[in-house]
């Protein structure tokens, strides 16, 4: 038998490079995000998609939701398929679970990926708030549940944790790298969802623009942005406590600049724990009170095309179906319904 040139030791040395390449790259750490950096704003042909509002660090709340929409087996494991869950922020603050809440859903992003669904986070105010280091909310369980994600001891006098939550949600911080390449604002097909609403205002033209005008507060060295202004998408409320005529115009122009029919929210929290309709359907809320705080009001909206539905434990309520066109009144109907009218007035 032929035997083979004999391999020099360049060589040999060079095809271990090139085996042992991807395993390096993959195990290099990823570099911080950057405020350049495009995030996903738009998907197209979503069969079914299920959108769930504020969390704030309740993990059996939102654990319960998802299994109630289908989404999660009972092992807490991706089986929606192909669906999308869209989730609307503010999953930090008020609870000490927080971190149990994005470990949940950062694991579900990689198990929806691989069957074909999708899992989008969405920043929340409160996402933001603890980015930059404001924690009135954040309760001391809360806080001290980060004391591993420092190398630093906390200062003395300062509360447990400090340290650790500034580390992780710092932008190389397992969180706070996470969060910083969320998007604010997202279109599937033709719904718009945000945490607390997108007034006509908002300096952008369109998503894009839109969510780095937001994230631009999450990244030094750039002005002040979408991220922390009061009427900008994590904070406006006007579609939820105004009356309707004071925004029905502006609602109908921002659908418009931005290519959708209907616009859906967390951020304002219902008074009745159900999902809140208004503008004839072209704004709906789904802060329904999810967390204990809130009263564990269970809620999740299901979209499939035009079709609307509230997902509660005691079943599901169609909020609103395709139009189906009715039939033209045939010339007698007509004119007895011309003379009621005009009997009514």
């Amino acid at each position: 038998m032929r035997s083979s040139p004999p391999v020099s030791a360049s060589a040999r040395l060079a095809a271990g490079v090139i085996l042992l390449a991807p395993l390096l790259w993959a195990a290099a750490p990823e570099s911080p995000p950057r405020l350049e950096d495009a995030v996903p704003d738009t998907f197209e042909g979503v069969a079914r998609v299920v959108a769930v509002g504020d969390v704030h660090g309740d993990v059996d709340a939102l654990t319960q939701v998802l299994r109630l929409a289908g989404l999660i087996d009972e092992k807490g494991h991706w089986s929606g398929g192909k669906a999308h869950l869209v989730q609307t922020g503010d999953i930090a603050d008020r609870a000490p679970r927080t971190r149990d809440c994005y470990e949940l859903l950062m694991r579900l992003e990689r198990e929806a990926l691989a069957a074909g669904g999708r899992v989008h986070v969405l920043l929340g105010n409160h996402e933001v708030m603890n980015m930059l280091g404001d924690l009135r909310y954040v309760t001391p369980e809360e806080l001290a549940s980060y004391a591993d994600q420092s190398p630093v001891a906390d200062a003395p006098g300062a509360p447990r944790g400090l340290a650790g939550h500034n580390a992780a949600f710092g932008p190389e911080g397992r969180y706070g790298r996470w969060l910083r390449s969320r998007p604010a604002v997202l279109r599937i097909d033709g719904t718009l969802f945000m945490h607390g609403g997108l007034q006509p205002g908002v300096p952008a033209r369109t998503l894009a623009e839109l969510n780095r005008w937001v994230r631009q507060d999450l990244f030094p060295g750039h002005p002040p942005g979408g991220g922390t202004d009061s009427q900008g998408p994590l904070w406006f409320r006007g579609y939820a406590n105004d009356p309707e005529p004071q925004w029905s115009a502006g609602l109908d122009e921002v659908l418009l600049r931005f290519g959708a029919r209907r616009m859906v929210m967390g951020h304002t929290t219902t008074k009745d724990g159900r999902i809140g309709v208004r503008f004839g359907g072209r704004t709906l809320f789904i802060d329904t009170g999810l967390s204990t705080g809130f009263g564990r009001h269970l809620a999740a909206l299901e979209i499939r095309g035009d079709r609307l539905t509230a997902i509660y434990p005691e079943g599901r309520v169609e909020l609103l179906a395709p139009a189906v066109k009715a039939p033209a009144p045939r010339p007698s109907e007509a004119k007895g319904s011309e003379k009621k009218a005009a009997q009514g007035r």
